[in-house]
């Protein structure tokens, strides 16, 4: 409950890694992150882009996140991915088919997995 916290609000895509390449700035503009709960939202602008809902488990070091896909391309997939909430930074690495939970924050080319770096939006 308490961990869940840390996440509420909305947050902005400060870098996006996957396969061992970082994703150019502009296509990260106008993305934002919005947890309500136990749900969140990826937008760009004021459409959709995907959303779920997830599971901490901050008792795991690194701290572990369940993500379950309820809309977007990934949709009825389970994440699996660990966290770091630093401030207002959050940490996320996934590997995007939930095969195997990442044990660092690292995205190689043969790994498929992605590590996204947020930002908190002041009110």
């Amino acid at each position: 409950e308490k961990e869940s916290k840390k996440f509420q609000g909305t947050w902005t895509f400060e870098s996006v890694e996957a396969g061992g390449q970082m994703l150019p700035v502009d296509q990260l503009k106008g993305l934002s992150l919005i947890f309500e709960g136990d749900k969140h939202t990826v937008k760009k602008g004021d459409e959709v882009v995907q959303a779920g809902t997830q599971k901490l488990d901050p008792s795991k070091s690194p701290k572990a996140i369940d993500v379950t896909m309820t809309e977007g391309p990934n949709k009825g997939t389970v994440m699996l991915g660990i966290y770091e909430v630093d401030g207002d930074t959050l940490k996320v690495c996934f590997d995007p088919e939930g095969k195997k939970r990442p044990t660092e924050f690292k995205s190689t080319a043969d790994s498929g997995n992605f590590v996204n770096v947020h930002k908190r939006l002041k009110k």
